[in-house]
């Protein structure tokens, strides 16, 4: 079996040629590599077959293979600049990425060793298929009581000050005229679910997995505010008499009058960010407020907000997009949202491998697909029922 960390070179020089932008010394590389060993040439059999690419292209929600290398160019390979040494440097995770992705769009071959058949079970071979995130959650009433909410469901209760009506993933409230002491309804996402809701002001959040979102059933007459655990994305309808407050795990605030922006809360992420999107919001935590312009994002870790300039907004709102964005993410960063996503459990053995992963891949896969992407970065992954068990190779 080829060792990964040897065909980050090999499989680039493939993807250039795939690309058509492979020059002539680059071209004469690659044939003196594929007369090395005839294992290279099998692989490179497996890479370029037309079939082979256009079945895991579909696959991967990609048909058209053409445009399909061209996005995947732009997206991946921008241009370096020779004078920002550290946009450089991240190219070389980019192209391992890409290669990488590439690799197992070539119909899996790091799943197989030399001479077995592709229709043979996989080395860790997935005992059920394990799928992605759906619209669930769980309302829970004033009074306590609990209602299941799922794709399917189409149902309507009124309550004081309010009328909800759910049609498949999404949740609508919308005021009944009738005032009184507020009453709070919490939505909750598990692991493996997301939702959305309009809250009773018509503002718009959709709840990621593993999330829950605390709210009146009408708003009342002063500020508009909800708190907030795990992940949500906010788009606040403008109400300058009525300013919107987020409290965001009993640990922060973000204070906004009508914006979009995202907040990413999980108890095991190493700190809370607010990335705004536009408008303008202000994020309070330790006693000290910070305001964001469009474009910038706020960390929080145990003190005051920490602003950030130019993020990565991309990264932040990447779940949004429906996608899995990895920026230069370790290993555990990248598990913690598998684990939320696919509703599983992970188990390290031995010491945690050393990798970075800088890319994306779709979050519409089951998870057998999306471990493919990665397990051509050297690390070995099983699957025993619900939990995955990584370990160095």
């Amino acid at each position: 079996m080829l060792d990964p960390q040897l065909i980050q070179r090999p499989a680039e020089l493939i993807l250039k040629e795939l690309r058509g932008e492979q020059t002539e010394a680059e071209a004469r590389e690659l044939q003196d590599w594929l007369a090395a060993d005839a294992e290279h040439r099998a692989f490179y059999e497996r890479m370029t077959s037309a079939p082979g690419l256009q079945s895991r292209l579909q696959k991967f929600g990609v048909p058209d293979e053409g445009a399909a290398w061209q996005r995947f160019a732009e997206k991946h390979f921008p241009a370096p600049a020779d004078s920002e040494g550290e946009k450089v440097k991240r190219m070389d995770y980019r192209w391992w990425a890409a290669a990488a992705v590439i690799v197992a769009a070539a119909a899996g071959i790091w799943l197989w060793k030399p001479g077995q058949e592709a229709t043979k079970a996989p080395v860790a071979a997935v005992q059920r298929t394990i799928l992605p995130a759906t619209s669930k959650a769980v309302l829970t009433l004033a009074d306590g009581t609990t209602i299941p909410l799922d794709s399917a469901g189409n149902q309507t209760f009124a309550q004081q000050g309010a009328t909800a009506s759910q049609h498949g993933g999404s949740l609508v409230y919308q005021p009944g005229g009738k005032e009184g002491a507020l009453q709070y309804n919490t939505l909750r996402t598990p692991r493996g679910g997301q939702f959305r809701i309009a809250l009773p002001d018509g503002s718009q959040v959709w709840l990621n997995a593993g999330s829950s979102l605390r709210f009146p059933v009408a708003f009342g007459p002063g500020a508009r505010k909800v708190e907030l655990t795990g992940e949500a994305y906010f788009e606040v309808r403008p109400d300058a008499a009525k300013p919107f407050t987020v409290a965001v795990d009993g640990k922060a605030e973000v204070a906004v009058l009508g914006t979009e922006f995202n907040i990413n809360a999980y108890a095991d992420e190493p700190a809370i960010r607010a990335t705004l999107v536009k408008g303008s919001v202000a994020v309070t935590a330790a006693g000290q407020t910070r305001k964001l312009a469009p474009g910038q994002q706020a960390a929080i870790s145990g003190g005051a907000p920490v602003v950030d300039a130019r993020p990565d907004v991309e990264e932040a709102l990447a779940w949004r997009n429906a996608v899995f964005y990895f920026r230069n993410a370790d290993v555990k960063a990248v598990m913690r949202q598998l684990q939320r996503w696919y509703d599983v459990e992970v188990e390290y053995r031995g010491n945690v491998p050393d990798r970075r992963f800088d890319g994306e891949i779709q979050r519409d896969l089951p998870l057998q697909d999306v471990l493919d992407g990665l397990r051509v970065s050297g690390i070995s992954f099983t699957i025993e029922g619900s939990k995955i068990i990584i370990q160095p190779l």
